[in-house]
């Protein structure tokens, strides 16, 4: 493997999880491998499927899931990530 496949593969940002996928993940925040966003969360799913079940659908995001990088919200899940970043993961929250 070249080195900046080697490189690329060992990107590890945070990944911040709120309200219910705390409890699925026994924790606010971890790191999680992948050079893009759709890598990291898809690499969420794979190691936490009960997140998985809840943040993804067909490998889409699912309806109301907010994800954030650095602070912004993003829609582009081929964004580029490196290690220094902050994903945040919101699901869809109900109340009134």
């Amino acid at each position: 493997m070249c080195a900046s496949k080697r490189k690329k593969a060992n990107i590890m940002p945070v990944v911040k999880l709120y309200a219910s996928l705390r409890k699925f993940a026994g924790t606010k925040e971890l790191s999680m491998a992948g050079g893009t966003v759709r890598a990291v969360v898809s690499e969420l799913a794979r190691q936490k499927p009960a997140i998985g079940e809840i943040v993804l659908e067909k490998d889409r995001l699912a309806p109301h899931v907010i994800v954030t990088l650095n602070g912004h919200n993003i829609t582009d899940l081929d964004a580029p990530v490196v290690e220094q970043d902050v994903v945040a993961i919101f699901p869809p929250i109900a109340g009134g």
